[in-house]
């Protein structure tokens, strides 16, 4: 029998899909910010403490789970390791699916992002694998981690060893705007870089009605604004993608006062490391010549946050040939250019090979971080099947 056989994988999987759609219903119904994810992290644990596991290991990198499938197919002793990855939090925006019966029961906080999807479709994966495991040559180990909207999840658990050993690992993300049945793949860059800064302009307070008296540090940060699309414009080559947003301008308190200070915060979105290292410079440089030219005075901070999402060759080629046998060659979307979102899925891949896919969710699906976006149950079955044939595939191969 092929650990592939495509009758027995979706036989088991059919068998197990009331129970994955309440899952995911449930999910939804009670959604939890990053690093607050408590309740959620005790209902996965509760449903892998079902599965015979040869580890689950909780708490780790603050409420994720590691749980551990351990094969018994001819050689499985021997076998790699091959990882399979979902993220459980949620946002802080309102749901507004008036007359779902599952609707988010917190108040402005709902999976926006789809992590309820997620979460099942890995909780599936394991159910599947665990009644499939005389197929399994070698170890399946489910990574359900916290905080990916906050991108620190990651990193913490490569901290705590969730993905010591393994040889490589997948993830998927349901996408909105490509068809139920149909996934989206690429190889080498998937998604960006996102990293922030913090800008201060500190100037001198004045009566609007005498400005001469005054450094205005509304009118130098506006500058500064202008100016930082340059980068973007006439320093990065028109092929190089680079994206950097100012997405907030405080300054002020009433109509006839010019302030004493003004403070930007921002992102820079980069598709290449070496680009991505050349940014704070940049954009510090910018923030002085500015500010020394209208004699404000300014404190700047960098972070790097998430790395650039980078797809592994080989790795991305086993999940389009399988997308090819699940879903016919003609719904693997070969994607022609990559998202400058971010996911800090990229972290794993900085430390093993690995492949993120798009799952179809509904062409018409409203778009993510929105408060109508609800991840698509038809969809769940497929996202089990992909990672379960994925991980069968790896396992299987020498």
């Amino acid at each position: 029998m092929s650990a592939s056989d495509p009758d027995l994988v979706r036989a088991t999987i059919a068998a197990l899909m009331p129970e994955l759609t309440e899952t995911r219903h449930y999910l939804h119904c009670h959604p939890e910010l990053s690093n607050h994810e408590e309740q959620t992290a005790q209902y996965v644990t509760d449903q892998l403490g079902a599965l015979d596991l040869a580890e689950i290991r909780t708490g780790v990198g603050g409420h994720g789970i590691v749980a551990t499938l351990q094969g018994t197919a001819s050689g499985a002793e021997k076998g790699k390791v091959f990882a399979l990855r979902g993220d459980m939090d949620a946002l802080p925006i309102q749901e507004i699916n008036e007359g779902l019966a599952y609707k988010s029961s917190v108040a402005g906080v709902m999976h926006a992002c789809g992590h309820d999807g997620h979460t099942t479709t890995l909780l599936g994966a394991a159910k599947t694998l665990s009644r499939l495991r005389h197929l399994v040559r070698g170890q399946v180990r489910f990574v359900f981690q916290p905080a990916e909207e906050t991108v620190g999840g990651a990193s913490e658990m490569c901290k705590e060893g969730a993905i010591d050993g393994v040889h490589a690992i997948v993830a998927l993300h349901g996408w909105p705007g490509m068809a139920v049945g149909k996934i989206g793949v690429r190889s080498g860059s998937m998604m960006a870089s996102a990293d922030t800064f913090d800008i201060t302009i500190k100037g001198k307070g004045a009566h609007a009605a005498m400005p001469q008296i005054g450094v205005d540090p509304i009118v130098v940060g506006a500058q500064i604004v202008t100016a930082l699309q340059t980068l973007v414009s006439r320093e990065t080559a028109p092929v190089e993608p680079v994206v950097v947003t100012i997405a907030q301008f405080h300054a002020g308190t009433a109509y006839n006062i010019i302030p004493g200070t003004a403070e930007l915060k921002g992102t820079v979105r980069c598709l290449s490391t070496a680009m991505r290292e050349l940014m704070p410079q940049s954009v510090e440089r910018i923030v002085a010549g500015i500010c020394a030219a209208f004699r404000a005075e300014y404190r700047f901070g960098y972070r790097f946050g998430t790395p650039v999402t980078v797809n592994d060759a080989a790795i991305n080629a086993l999940v389009s040939n399988v997308g090819s046998e699940v879903l016919g060659s003609e719904n693997v979307i070969t994607l022609e250019h990559p998202s400058l979102g971010a996911e800090d899925f990229a972290v794993y891949l900085e430390r093993i090979p690995g492949a993120m896919f798009r799952l179809g969710v509904g062409a018409d699906m409203s778009p993510l971080h929105t408060p109508t976006y609800n991840f698509a149950d038809a969809a769940l079955p497929l996202g089990v099947e992909l990672f379960t044939r994925t991980a069968l595939r790896y396992l299987d191969s020498d």
